[in-house]
């Protein structure tokens, strides 16, 4: 028999079955070269994919505070300049159409941007004219500096011949 806390005598204590692996107890070290590699050694299998590294989804943000760099600027003022073919599809279907549209675009931190906003659009009688501007501008960029960066794109578009006739007025005619 054997005393426990207080005085009292308890009865002989059960042994644990070796065939049952939920009593089996397993001591694992840090420095033990034979460290068992199942998935409930939390120091060693499993390990690597807390160490990858996540990606945060820029698109979500609230807010970015990254800075364009040279190189992000003239590539998306190059993909602007394409825009002008989807405003020629878009003339083709809506003669005289004319005006502002506002795009807002925000770049990652990995260069990719996320899909467009229109908060302002004078031409929406045309239904081809933003999806082209889409293709044009959703695409990958040069990576900003220090994170995400936000744009609002203002685009004027107008036929060529308003454009050529703007501010000049028709000689008066002598009498």
């Amino acid at each position: 028999m054997a005393m426990a806390c207080g005085g009292s005598t308890t009865g002989a204590q059960p042994q644990p079955n070796s065939a049952d692996p939920s009593t089996k107890i397993v001591k694992k070290s840090a420095s033990s070269p034979n460290r068992n590699t199942a998935s409930t050694d939390l120091g060693h299998d499993g390990a690597e994919k807390w160490l990858r590294p996540t990606t945060t989804n820029d698109c979500e943000l609230r807010q970015c505070e990254g800075i364009e760099t040279e190189s992000l600027l003239d590539a998306i003022r190059a993909q602007l300049a394409e825009t002008h073919r989807c405003y020629e599809e878009a003339f083709k279907e809506t003669p005289n159409i004319a005006g502002r549209l506002v795009v807002a675009m925000r770049v990652t931190t990995e260069g990719r941007s996320c899909p467009i906003q229109v908060p302002q659009n004078e031409l929406a009688e045309s239904k081809s004219l933003v999806p082209c501007i889409r293709k044009f501008v959703e695409r990958s960029y040069p990576r900003p500096a220090g994170g995400c960066v936000d744009f609002q794109l203002p685009l004027r578009f107008v036929p060529e011949f308003i454009e050529a006739d703007a501010g000049t007025a028709a000689p008066a005619r002598a009498r």
